[in-house]
């Protein structure tokens, strides 16, 4: 994903390009992820999505095992930074390592102080 960035909200809201564009240069790059001031930004379908931390109630890492073809054994294993919005859409970032989506989290609370970090199955009823 080198050159012109295209970018798009992964809830689809029109905000200003420019602003997003000068975030996404200033960001810190954990993985694949890159974390802005405003936004966290993560590789998309040819273009990058980004949310802002504002939208995000609730954050959790997920570990799920890679399977191979056929589903006949195990590959590896990939974390996940899974993100539940206001709206109660839940998005789920593969990042690699546990140590980024543990930087992610930390990250995140660092910028958006009221977000529920940690995952627990009471959660899911009061944010999904």
């Amino acid at each position: 994903m080198k050159g012109v960035y295209e970018f798009e909200h992964a809830l689809g809201w029109q905000q200003e390009m420019r602003a997003v564009r000068r975030d996404f240069t200033l960001a810190r790059k954990v993985g694949n992820v890159r974390y802005g001031r405003y936004f966290v930004f993560y590789p998309g379908m040819g273009k990058w999505m980004y949310i802002g931390y504002e939208d995000i109630v609730w954050a959790y890492r997920r570990l799920e095992q890679i399977k191979g073809r056929k589903g006949a054994e195990t590959k590896g294993e990939m974390h996940f930074l899974m993100l539940v919005t206001k709206e109660k859409k839940r998005i789920g970032v593969p990042v690699g390592e546990e140590e980024n989506a543990l930087t992610g989290l930390a990250v995140i609370q660092e910028r958006n102080k009221s977000v529920d970090i940690g995952f627990a199955k009471e959660k899911e009823e009061i944010y999904l």
